[in-house]
């Protein structure tokens, strides 16, 4: 298990349960509540989703999330929005950065 990073995170799903995220699915790079979490464990779609508690996140993760989750930050070789997190290299990723790493 990684060192707790110490943050809370709201949830990116409903947003009425601030500080309240335990989970965080990285196919949907949202941070989810117990009630979210249950709900999207439930939906055929998401079956295949890897949900980790946010503990597991490693410690610098919360430098590479975007603040203002409402605009996309872009990688500066590909110009496209940074959605993959890359476990080798600990940081997000664009899909063309997926092609050639």
């Amino acid at each position: 298990m990684k060192e707790s990073t110490g943050l809370k995170f709201s949830c990116d799903n409903c947003h009425k349960n601030i500080d309240s995220a335990n989970e965080y699915c990285k196919q949907c790079s949202q941070f989810l509540c117990p009630e979210c979490l249950h709900m999207h464990n439930g939906w055929q779609p998401f079956l295949t989703h890897e949900v980790i508690n946010v503990q597991e996140l490693p410690v610098n993760a919360h430098k590479l999330l975007p603040l203002n989750r409402d605009r996309d930050i872009n990688c500066n070789d590909h110009n496209q929005s940074l959605k993959v997190y890359c476990e080798t290299c600990q940081e997000l990723i664009c899909r063309d950065c997926t092609l050639s790493q």
